[in-house]
């Protein structure tokens, strides 16, 4: 077949098999997967031989604080750290942001934001608040391809839901079989047991965990899978923590309730000890949980109850971190993550634990795709596919240093951490992004791509510029 672009010599990997094979690339799709003996009859030809050739990472759990916060991360910087680590699209959470993504107005003024900024292709979520559930549908028209919602407080201008909201929204959601991403953490029991242990003067890191126990989000997942199940919505569980929470989420699943759960490298790479010792960078919500429940998530992972690995990229500047030196309670949670979620998969998954490869690809890439509609042109490498594609060397050791890293503010508790496991080369829609671990492409190179109720002509508010009428994905 003939190609603009033959990636040859190397071992591809999908989530349904591993084996040799040339991946052919034209018009920026996938053309087919050529015999590894037949001769390339391309254009250009991508020597791949010792390299793994994956599809590009879908994560669908990051934070770029576009528009409003960009001093925190913004899409430009964000965007080139996930190229760099192998992510080729990313789904935007709607909050972190200036407005948050509350309403078909908020969600044009991001996209006209982050369209001259992106390196790579993304998607963005819509939020679910406490006052607009009547402003639903229009994020749903506008393209998003799912509606985030807190079951317990932020601290940001992007209210929780409570059980009332939360059960309204999920019928509505449930019309036009739309996806909810739920924050699971009980509200009350968090703010209680804060409360308590403030008053006896905690300040220290192992309050933060003792504040969120695991049964503050036991509960939650427990309560978000009666409400979706009654509303017979779509149900997502970002970012679980506890291996206990997988189990609830399968026994649903296997009841026949639609229901998918992320967890993220920082639950899976890290304990409570660790995380103690690392200090404010290393706090999150649910916080980190002892090794048992670290070694219980692995099982789960392997196992198939665990759809995805998000990064949940959450960034800050420096000092939103350092402030909680001597008072956990005044530090940002959130960690940073989005460049090295492959690399550590692979070094720490695959090389340490025997992940298989194929699952590794559903993991970080499939799975993702096929839950927020994505997928087969994202997170696959079947012909027609958009030609998103990760070169990996699996043998190269390198060491997570800041020089290395491109976000905004080089957080992240992984310095210095010696993995194997390289980005080589990333290709989005057919052109090079990355080469040699560097990024080469230029800000607005990335597309829009909308979710499935994206109507052509979209109406804004008042004062809200409007992406509408102009597609930039179909």
């Amino acid at each position: 077949m003939k190609a603009e672009t033959a990636i040859a010599g190397g071992l591809v990997a999908t989530s349904t098999g591993v084996f040799p094979a040339t991946v052919a690339i034209g018009g920026g799709r996938v053309v087919g997967l050529a015999d590894p003996a037949e001769r390339p009859d391309a254009d250009e030809v991508v020597d791949a031989r010792g390299r793994w050739v994956l599809p590009g990472c879908v994560d669908p759990h990051v934070h770029f604080n576009e528009p409003g916060r960009t001093h925190w991360e913004g899409f430009e910087t964000g965007s080139k750290s996930a190229a760099a680590g192998g992510v080729t699209t990313v789904l935007e959470m709607p909050l972190n942001a200036n407005p948050p993504t509350i309403d078909a107005g908020a969600f044009a003024l991001k996209a006209d934001a982050v369209r001259p900024r992106a390196v790579i292709d993304y998607a963005l979520w819509g939020g679910l608040v406490t006052d607009n559930v009547d402003a639903l549908e229009g994020l749903h028209r506008a393209g998003a391809v799912g509606f985030k919602a807190f079951m317990v407080e932020t601290g940001t201008e992007f209210a929780r839901a409570d059980d009332g909201v939360l059960w309204e929204g999920m019928a509505r959601i449930a019309r036009w079989d739309g996806v909810i991403g739920v924050h699971a953490e009980n509200h009350d029991l968090a703010t209680r047991l804060r409360a308590h242990l403030e008053g006896a003067g905690r300040r220290d890191g192992r309050a933060w965990a003792e504040s969120r126990p695991p049964a503050v989000e036991l509960e939650a997942i427990q309560r978000a899978l009666c409400f979706a199940g009654a509303a017979r919505c779509r149900l997502h569980i970002v970012h679980l923590s506890t291996p206990d929470g997988g189990a609830r989420v399968a026994l649903a699943r296997n009841a026949g309730q639609r229901v998918t759960v992320e967890t993220c490298p920082h639950y899976l790479l890290l304990d409570e000890e660790a995380a103690q010792a690392l200090g404010p960078v290393a706090k999150c919500a649910p916080p980190i949980r002892p090794r048992a429940a670290v070694d219980g998530l692995w099982r789960q992972v392997i196992d198939g109850t665990i759809d995805c690995i998000a990064s949940d990229h959450s960034p800050c500047p420096p000092e939103e971190k350092a402030r909680g030196g001597e008072d956990i309670w005044a530090a940002w949670g959130g960690i940073t993550g989005v460049q090295t979620l492959l690399p550590l998969m692979i070094s720490e998954g695959v090389r340490r634990r025997g992940l298989p490869l194929e699952r590794l690809v559903a993991l970080t890439s499939t799975n993702a795709a096929r839950i927020f509609g994505l997928y087969p042109r994202k997170g696959s490498l079947l012909p027609g596919a958009d030609a998103d594609v990760v070169i990996v060397d699996p043998n190269r050791e390198w060491t997570i240093s800041a020089d290395r890293l491109l976000y905004r503010h080089r957080l992240t508790p992984y310095l210095g951490w010696r993995i194997t496991g390289w980005v080589d080369r990333v290709l989005v829609r057919g052109r090079t992004v990355v080469a040699d671990g560097e990024v080469v492409a230029s800000p607005g190179s990335g597309r829009l791509i909308r979710g499935p109720g994206y109507a052509e002509t979209i109406t804004p508010p008042t004062g809200a510029r409007s992406a509408g009428g102009r597609r930039e994905a179909s």
